[in-house]
């Protein structure tokens, strides 16, 4: 996916200049970039006052983009199509800095790995993905290209065996040195003996299964009809540890699967009828995995659509520390990624996981810490007015639709969720998928009326937020009932998981909009504030870093909702959480910003 050309800037002569022919102008300082492959320069070769700027007109090849410099100071990219913009900040020295270029094009071959191709397809398929706009392309469906009689498609993996990475169908996947290969991995059908089975409308409806395999994989068709059901009792006590569900599945009705010992699901998301009560009793049920055979639906009906993009930034930083800011729309909206990352340096990378304080957070939360690593610190941000951030409600529900909205992205992502953690998932997703009234391509973003994207390179809304709607939405409480000591000690359960895996957890505070509180409330921001601080002291390594006084507002300071502040106080905002954040960073001796 990222190649990675190193184009040296080098001084012309480190040799007195008039031993080149030129005399030496005082305070000044020349700065070369070597032409290659990628992109060519306008004008060559700059003498700039010391403390001034280098600028660069670029004009990049076809498919290419310029991505980074080892500058050491300040490095400004601007990018408009293929015309880039290189500023050096307030060159000094001569110096030799590298640039990045990267390719916005990968191509991922897709074997048969023995299948057969459909009709006019080959054993090979090869499709290149343009990388502009998201850099882990989704995979192909795969259904589209190969058959194999008496299998089913159940994914792609990296290695012909499956033992390498697996990726769902339709997933994201990362691509490095521009190429890969993902070979398909058919699931052989249990037998048909083992099944019994009715006659249905449009197909037929399995009605009981014998067999006795670690692993049942539900035929597509039994009698020579579709498999379009699985009937209430099918599998009672059934001892498969997994179970494998066909493209044809339409239904499975409640207590099919009563009792049983599965602890893995694959499914496809064309399928219109499943429940919790579907799984009644399966107390091993863990994992949850969805092939997709439909197009996304999301980038036409929700911002939230751009979750799995928020979440490529986490998997493409491995390998860096990151400062990974956690919450609700709070944090989504009203922390200025480039002003932190500025502020922070090359020490961390910044990734805004914030996204809507109404959604699941431990669906988040197990996603988030997923990709967590030696070094990474986590700042969240919990609003005081959200049952979900601050765990009173763990189940998943009505508001989901939100989240499934950018899973279905990468449907991968929620089998990371360990689903005996969470109750709802399957009745959450089945009225997600119901919604599904358009489709888009993977290729697609949500933007709204005025075009707006809401999402950047950080995961941070982009766009410049200005005035107050008259009516602002949303209810904004200061209510100690929602600080509920239960509830608080399961979040510190997974602040000592992210701890495990090798991080810091710092708490800070979202903004309240003082205005919007109910007035018998207003006094309670000192008790609130005590509460939280009393909750964080029980949590083993979790420091709160921040006061809730620092953290109140206005009705003229936010935009649309309660929850987003206009672009101005946003600043303000990021500001406050870069103080608090460099405070506690420098008592635990990790501060390396600038």
């Amino acid at each position: 996916m990222k190649k990675v050309l190193l184009a040296a800037l080098f001084l012309l002569c480190l040799v007195p200049l008039s031993a080149c022919g030129e005399e030496d102008a005082p305070d000044t300082v020349l700065v070369f970039l070597e032409e290659s492959s990628g992109f060519a320069v306008e004008r060559n070769g700059l003498r700039v006052p010391v403390g001034e700027d280098a600028v660069f007109a670029l004009t990049l090849d076809r498919g290419w983009s310029l991505a980074d410099t080892d500058y050491p100071g300040q490095a400004d990219i601007s990018v408009s199509g293929r015309a880039a913009t290189l500023t050096l900040r307030e060159v000094q020295y001569p110096a030799r800095v590298r640039l990045s270029l990267t390719s916005r094009y990968c191509t991922v071959t897709y074997d048969a790995n023995g299948g057969q191709p459909v009709p006019g397809g080959a054993l090979q398929a090869s499709k290149t993905y343009d990388l502009t706009q998201r850099a882990r392309p989704n995979t192909a469906l795969g259904t589209d290209l190969f058959v194999r009689e008496g299998y089913t498609l159940a994914g792609w993996n990296t290695a012909p065996d499956g033992s390498g990475d697996a990726v769902g169908l339709g997933s994201r996947v990362t691509v490095t040195g521009g190429a890969l290969t993902l070979y398909a991995q058919w699931a052989r059908w249990t037998d048909e003996a083992d099944f019994t089975w009715r006659r249905t409308e449009d197909g037929v409806a399995v009605t009981g299964c014998q067999g006795k395999d670690g692993v049942v994989v539900i035929p597509e068709r039994l009698g020579g009809l579709p498999v379009v059901a699985v009937e209430a009792g099918a599998f009672d006590g059934c001892a498969a540890q997994e179970l494998i569900f066909p493209p044809t599945l339409r239904e499975i009705e409640p207590g099919a699967f009563r009792n049983c010992a599965v602890r893995t699901v694959t499914l496809f998301d064309n399928i219109e009828a499943v429940s919790d009560s579907s799984f009644e009793n399966c107390p091993s049920l863990n994992t949850l995995r969805v092939n997709a055979v439909e197009a996304p639906f999301g980038y036409a009906w929700r911002k939230e659509s751009c979750y799995a993009d928020k979440v490529d930034r986490l998997i493409l930083t491995q390998g860096r520390k990151r400062a990974v800011f956690y919450g609700g729309c709070s944090m989504w909206y009203n922390l200025d990624g480039l002003q932190m990352q500025r502020a922070l340096g090359e020490g961390y990378a910044v990734v805004n996981l914030g996204l809507n304080g109404t959604v699941n957070s431990p669906v988040q939360m197990q996603i988030l810490g997923a990709f967590l690593e030696e070094g990474d610190i986590v700042i969240h941000t919990p609003e005081l007015s959200s049952r979900q951030q601050l765990l009173l409600q763990t189940a998943m529900g009505e508001h989901d639709g939100s989240l499934w909205c950018g899973i279905e992205n990468n449907y991968d992502l929620f089998a990371l969720v360990n689903l005996t953690t969470v109750d709802g998932a399957l009745d959450s997703l089945c009225r997600y998928l119901s919604r599904k009234d358009a489709r888009t391509s993977y290729g697609q973003s949500y933007r709204d009326e005025q075009d707006q994207p809401y999402t950047d390179q950080f995961g941070c809304v982009p766009f410049f937020r200005s005035g107050t709607a008259d009516d602002l939405p949303d209810r904004v409480y200061l209510d100690p009932a929602f600080l509920d000591g239960g509830a608080l000690a399961r979040l510190g359960e997974y602040y000592a998981w992210f701890q495990s895996k090798g991080a810091r957890v710092y708490l800070s505070c979202a903004c309240v909009n003082l205005d919007a509180v109910p007035e018998e409330q207003r006094g309670n921001v000192p008790l609130m504030d005590r509460l939280l601080r009393e909750a964080a002291g029980k949590m083993e390594g979790a420091a709160l870093i921040s006061s809730l006084e620092d953290y109140l507002y206005r009705n003229s300071d936010f935009f649309d909702t309660n929850y987003h502040l206009v672009t101005q106080a946003a600043q303000k905002n990021t500001a406050l959480w870069l103080r608090d954040l460099r405070a506690q960073m420098e008592r635990d001796g990790v501060w390396e910003g600038v």
